[in-house]
């Protein structure tokens, strides 16, 4: 991969024609999981309230917020939607790797595209509000003295810092537009591609930070955190998984077994079911009414086009 249309960040004044429906889940990645032959339409569970309501959606209304990639400079709006789109999402989209994915092909997936599918999961990880959420999260406990995690003190001071500048984690959403700040850990990183032989879940924050275990190699920036892996699934029958450290750049592909892809789709659930930033699960029916009441919900209607689940107290 070239990296140069990852490397530089823009910004771009609102204007009339600027969008304003700011996808945080790129379209290009939903239409993977599409059930029409134009590629429009996904199945998905969807938040309402303590309902949650499994049904076909249209792509273009999911994963999106009004200005999102809006912050304030000079007091004057900024946005980095058209350059996310421009520098990120057009050259992933149109390569070879995602060719790949996109014809099935994931089998052929080799150390080729390891450039490629680490700057897709990086980019995903960055961009959507539940990485903004936990970026909040992470300073409010920064400024907790009884805090488990042990900040510190120039991590307290950044924090303290975004605190004090509530536009600060909106205009840290910038970094969206260019992996030039996931740079430094590419070259050591693990990547490994697992085929399924059951179909995937994915959700409308598509990348999940999952336990892995533990090895010296591993990469853990914040203090106190436990062993993990970046998870991306790529299309219904194939996930990603990333492990920042010092593994030389490994690559495998291989195939799972049924019980190891059911337990990534059990975590898919439940980082549905435990955060209130994850509004979509992308799913078929299969199996859903099992995992749904293990999340835990309860079940009150089924039919062939829509299941309805209510949340328990």
């Amino acid at each position: 991969m070239n990296p140069q249309p990852f490397n530089t960040a823009g910004l771009t004044k609102l204007a009339p024609n600027e969008p304003r429906d700011h996808h945080y889940v790129p379209q290009f990645f939903l239409r993977n999981f599409a059930v029409d032959q134009e590629k429009t339409r996904i199945t998905t569970v969807g938040k309402h309230g303590p309902m949650a309501i499994w049904s076909e959606r249209s792509i273009e209304s999911l994963g999106y917020e009004r200005d999102f990639y809006v912050h304030m400079r000079h007091g004057i709006p900024e946005s980095v939607e058209t350059e996310i789109n421009r520098r990120i999402e057009t050259p992933i989209s149109q390569s070879d790797t995602w060719a790949k994915i996109t014809s099935g092909r994931t089998d052929a997936l080799d150390r080729s595209d390891r450039a490629i599918l680490y700057a897709l999961i990086r980019h995903l990880e960055a961009r959507t509000p539940h990485y903004e959420a936990t970026m909040s999260e992470l300073a409010r406990m920064a400024s907790d003295p009884t805090s488990e995690m042990p900040f510190g003190d120039d991590e307290r001071a950044a924090y303290g810092e975004m605190r004090a500048n509530p536009n600060l984690a909106k205009k840290m959403l910038k970094m969206a537009a260019t992996t030039a700040w996931a740079e430094r850990n590419f070259k050591g990183a693990l990547m490994m591609v697992l085929r399924s032989p059951i179909t995937l879940r994915s959700s409308t924050t598509p990348v999940l930070a999952m336990p892995a275990p533990a090895h010296p190699a591993m990469a853990l920036p914040l203090p106190g955190m436990i062993p993990y892996q970046l998870v991306l699934t790529l299309n219904p029958a194939t996930i990603a998984c990333l492990l920042l450290g010092d593994f030389d750049g490994a690559f495998s592909n291989r195939e799972i077994d049924v019980p190891t892809a059911m337990g990534f789709n059990r975590h898919f659930v439940g980082q549905f079911a435990k955060f209130d930033y994850v509004r979509h699960l992308i799913t078929p029916a299969d199996d859903i009414a099992v995992d749904m009441t293990w999340a835990p919900y309860d079940l009150v209607e089924s039919s062939q086009r829509k299941i309805v689940f209510r949340r328990r107290a």
